[in-house]
């Protein structure tokens, strides 16, 4: 597991970042590869977390503005018995089906960014000092790269991510299949596309002794890059 930056490709690809603002990192990457964990790490270095993940939950609950939408798109059949969205039963139509991923999308990702990158905006012009740190699996696939002022992508090998789907799906008693984990690899953008957009990228396939080692050097990275 190694922390890459990018050198002086991450410069070209990182926007100049201003001294009266804190900083936005923004986390991604590919699903079961330790992006949560990542962000809780950095949280508890100092950075101050707003997670997309939850922005989408809770906009899946009943009462939600999008949720007129969303009914309309994939019909009430989606909604548990409390009028909630159901994550598993939407989750079972989007993830075999490109076409009703993108229409998921074109709902979910435009509020997402909105709530995210105002309170973070909000933050970071508030105290200079401060880094906000963005958890978004969908950052890139949103096309808002350009709303954060590092990113840092999560990777892990394809082995990795299904033996960790596989484990999910025990604690949380389901049963575990890996025809289905493999596919909710395959509905993803690619990580060799996703680390294209990167500053620093993060190969989480070790331990988390090990990980932890290595977001220890990415804080002060981010760190560094505040100071100059």
């Amino acid at each position: 597991m190694t922390l890459k930056g990018n050198g002086s490709t991450a410069k070209n690809l990182m926007k100049p970042i201003a001294s009266d603002r804190g900083i936005i990192v923004g986390v991604t990457g590919g699903i079961a590869c330790g992006k949560s964990t990542v962000s809780k790490l950095l949280s508890k270095k100092g950075a101050i977390p707003i997670n997309s993940d939850e922005i989408g939950h809770q906009l899946l609950k009943r009462g939600s503005p999008v949720m007129s939408a969303l009914l309309e798109a994939f019909g009430s059949d989606i909604l548990d018995e409390s009028g909630d969205v159901s994550r598993p039963k939407l989750g079972a139509i989007v993830f075999n089906d490109k076409a009703a991923r993108e229409r998921l999308n074109a709902i979910m990702h435009p509020p997402i960014v909105e709530r995210s990158r105002s309170e973070a905006n909000r933050l970071v012009t508030e105290d200079a000092s401060c880094v906000v740190l963005i958890d978004a699996p969908l950052l890139i696939e949103a096309n808002s790269q350009d709303t954060v002022d590092v990113i840092v992508v999560v990777t892990a090998s394809t082995q990795t991510q299904l033996q960790r789907l596989l484990e999910r799906a025990i604690e949380q008693n389901r049963p575990p299949s890996q025809a289905e984990a493999q596919a909710r690899i395959d509905s993803q953008m690619p990580l060799s596309e996703k680390v294209k957009y990167a500053d620093f990228v993060l190969e989480n396939d070790g331990t988390l002794e090990e990980l932890e080692r290595e977001v220890e050097r990415l804080w002060h990275e981010i760190l560094r890059l505040k100071a100059n």
